[in-house]
């Protein structure tokens, strides 16, 4: 897998959003100088469930809360861990980390920043019944002020992704952590929160502190969740930054004065889950069948989904993580497109007649999946779409009721662990292993790699763990790596934003432009 990048105009349906406003609005961006600082417009493409930084887990509250709010560690935007609120770390034993805090840090209200806030937001993680990042701390048996200064972790084992799920948790003041909802941020972050207007947007005033004083001097958050209407404003100068523009616009973006889009490289990558376990005769036979499900994967023309769906802006998955997730094997390919090769594995394995299945499925774009289904129809596996909500899709997977299914996972902590644990371990509730293993796999050699991997702190052992486990299940195919893809984020010529690889959109990283 790699990276994508820009290929080819879009269709011509956004040029008709454009033209609509356009006929009543100025382009706004267009000629706008870095000598008007006005503040910067941010589009984000959902609406907050909450302000509180325990209370979610989704793209768009990390994207707009990390503003507010610093952690003790931060992930660069290449993925790589590093200092945040803590200045350094040390391994005092097995199950004990020690973290050294900045000294002189200030929330946005004033009060100084200790270890007793990282104390507090700890227990209130845990404590929490709606917190909504907990499984991040799993393993973390308590934390203890060391002095104003610093605070030891201890777990119940070795803990080698510790540090890296410790981005997710933001600092908040010890005062704050025993709210019920926090409804106004109060971080120690790049910039202050002003207010939420009647509209729903959000402004934000920048601050100097530990990391120095950003570049942009404020910023409006808006929340547009339909794609046509957050394209249309960002095409008539309603916005400095859109997240995920939609292909459809991006020809109208290249033809557009002031305007632009940058790649931006999506962690998420498409699987397609095989689970026997929810089919019965000779269908459960057949999806239980490692044949079967090699002859899949050579019958779906991957690079032809990223080539018409993704007009190019995305690669064919070799593996189960992105190429910048820790545990990432350079040497493993993905297999060529070879549908006389997959005709033969099925009809090895007995079903040369092919079969019937229902594939279930979220928010695909619907060439996406009429792809998959045409694939699979010209090797003889009938396949009848069905579109679930996500949270329907996910509670149906759980209970084993899907024999198909295609979603995408992210590995958010850049450690293959996050997938490995959750989706390929024999399930184990107790030991919160397994938990989102719809392909009912279970494999005890590979559950060994991987539970030698969670306690190895070795990084070169632990890596080669990672990947022998991967290799086993590639090699058994439960899940079928498909592809990935980048999003795009819509820009004005008053600034440059970073490419990240998690998707966040933390202002203190813009820049004005020259």
């Amino acid at each position: 897998m790699g990276g994508a990048r820009r290929r080819g105009p879009g269709s011509n349906r956004g040029g008709r959003w454009a033209r609509a406003l356009l006929a009543s609005a100025a382009l706004v961006a267009a000629g706008c100088g870095a000598g008007e600082r006005t503040p910067v417009r941010v589009t984000l493409d959902r609406v907050p469930a909450t302000l509180d930084p325990h209370h979610h887990n989704e793209i768009v509250g990390w994207s707009l809360l990390c503003n507010f709010y610093d952690a003790l560690v931060r992930f660069s935007p290449e993925m790589k861990i590093e200092p945040a609120l803590a200045r350094s770390w040390s391994v005092l034993d097995g199950d004990r980390v020690r973290f050294a805090l900045r000294r002189d840090v200030r929330f946005s209200d004033g009060t100084p920043f200790t270890s007793a806030d990282v104390v507090a937001s700890f227990e209130r993680v845990v404590r929490d019944p709606r917190s909504a990042i907990k499984h991040q701390l799993v393993g973390v048996r308590r934390v203890m002020a060391d002095g104003d200064a610093a605070v030891v972790f201890e777990t119940t084992s070795p803990a080698p992704t510790l540090v890296n799920r410790l981005a997710f948790l933001f600092i908040v003041p010890r005062a704050a952590a025993a709210q019920a909802e926090i409804e106004r941020p109060v971080g120690t972050g790049a910039y202050r929160f002003v207010e939420r207007r009647g509209d729903g947007s959000i402004v934000a005033e920048r601050r100097p502190g530990w990391a120095g004083t950003p570049d942009i001097p404020s910023a409006v958050f808006s929340f547009v969740e339909n794609e046509e209407e957050r394209s249309s404003r960002f095409l008539a100068g309603g916005a400095d930054v859109s997240a995920r523009v939609v292909d459809d616009a991006l020809g109208d973006v290249d033809r557009r004065q002031g305007l632009r889009v940058e790649p931006q490289p999506s962690l998420v990558v498409q699987l397609l889950v095989v689970a026997p376990q929810a089919a019965t005769g000779e269908l459960r036979r057949a999806l239980a069948d490692p044949r079967v499900r090699r002859a899949m994967l050579l019958a779906i023309d991957r690079a032809g989904l990223v080539g018409r769906v993704f007009r190019g802006n995305g690669a064919v998955a070799s593996q189960y993580v992105h190429p910048v997730v820790f545990g990432y094997d350079a040497d493993v390919f993905a297999p060529p497109y070879d549908l006389a090769a997959a005709r033969r594995l099925l009809a090895a394995a007995g079903f040369a007649a092919g079969f019937e299945v229902e594939l279930a499925h979220g928010s695909l774009p619907p060439a996406y999946v009429q792809g998959l289904a045409a694939d699979l129809g010209r090797l003889g596996i009938r396949v009848r779409p069905n579109r679930y909500t996500l949270s329907e899709l996910l509670r149906r997977a759980r209970a084993g009721e899907l024999p198909l299914l295609t979603y995408g996972r992210a590995c958010t902590t850049g450690d293959a662990s996050e997938f490995l644990d959750s989706s390929v371990h024999t399930r184990d509730a107790a030991r919160g292993l397994g938990l989102e293993n719809f392909s009912g796999a279970s494999d005890p050699d590979t559950d060994a790699l991987l539970e030698a991997a969670d306690r190895e702190l070795e990084p070169g052992r632990r890596l080669a763990l990672l990947q022998r486990a991967q290799r086993r299940v590639l090699a058994a195919l439960p899940i079928l790596p498909l592809t990935v893809r980048s999003e795009f984020v819509g820009l004005t010529a008053r600034v440059d934003v970073p490419v990240r690889y998690d998707g966040w959109l933390r202002v203190a990283g813009f820049r004005w432009r020259s």
